[in-house]
């Protein structure tokens, strides 16, 4: 009971972690200080150009793929417990995702289907099948992702860049520093000097009630078809709850013949 229990909490985070810097106060206090020397209307320049190079050179440098597998070691650590799965993942890109957990003993907790509109959860321990819309996971997680949001996060590719309005930004030596402000969140971006790599993710609900942030820290980047490929992201959410996550990628593949695809057991089949 308790894999399972803990496979579907590690299932909702991989499907809902929102995304990516260590904890920097809402940058706006410090930024606005450093623009003051600029007129209102040459910050407005300045800003609009920044953030049109940016969106665009991450659009150009996200990890665009036919087929993907690769195996997640998944650490993670809530305010009542602490443990680690390994999860193994295959995608064939837009149309469908197979996500298997495996906990101690590599005994499988859960297997997942998700398509661009359906999820089919399997337990083999209980000989269980669920079947629900993606809609319910959405519940579940109280974001509303879509399968391109949940495929993006797996690939290490930004998510919620849904606005090209910046509200800050702060350049330095080597890294560049950006705040959006998009439809669900305030969305805080760190690039590496070249803007080829996000560095760093923070989340901030605008409603303010929910309380919801989510820091990811990428780290680990390796060249894969003329962009980069982090192999470390470190996760920790707050809010209501509070959760650190570890993922790091052991195995991966992309374009090539799926790994870790499984059938669904059919109505009242024993196996």
């Amino acid at each position: 009971m308790k894999l399972i229990k803990g496979s579907i909490f590690i299932l909702v985070i991989l499907l809902g972690a929102c995304t990516n810097v260590k904890k920097v106060q809402v940058i706006q206090d410090a930024l606005s200080k450093s623009d003051s020397s600029y007129s209102k209307k040459e910050v407005v320049i300045d800003s609009t150009l920044i953030i049109n190079n940016i969106v665009e050179k991450i659009a150009s440098h996200k990890l665009d793929f036919v087929t993907m597998n690769a195996k997640f070691k998944v650490d993670y650590e809530s305010e009542k417990n602490a443990d680690a799965y390994i999860a193994n993942i295959s995608i064939t890109k837009d149309t469908a995702m197979y996500i298997t957990i495996r906990g101690a003993m590599g005994v499988i907790g859960l297997k997942a289907l998700i398509k661009r509109d359906s999820v089919t959860l399997v337990f083999p321990l209980s000989k269980k099948i669920d079947r629900r819309p993606l809609s319910y996971l959405q519940e579940v997680v109280k974001i509303p992702f879509t399968f391109k949001t949940l495929q993006d996060l797996i690939v290490g590719n930004p998510i919620f860049m849904d606005s090209t309005k910046v509200t800050s930004f702060k350049k330095t030596e080597e890294k560049l520093q950006v705040s959006l402000l998009g439809v669900l969140f305030k969305n805080l971006i760190i690039l590496n000097e070249d803007n080829t790599k996000v560095l760093n993710l923070k989340l901030d609900d605008i409603d303010i009630d929910q309380h919801r942030t989510c820091d990811i820290s990428y780290s680990q980047h390796t060249p894969v078809f003329q962009t980069q490929f982090p192999l470390n992201r470190d996760i920790s959410i707050g809010g209501k709850s509070k959760l650190v996550i570890h993922m790091e990628v052991k195995e991966y593949n992309f374009n090539e013949p799926l790994k870790y695809t499984f059938a669904i057991p059919r109505p009242g089949k024993r196996r």
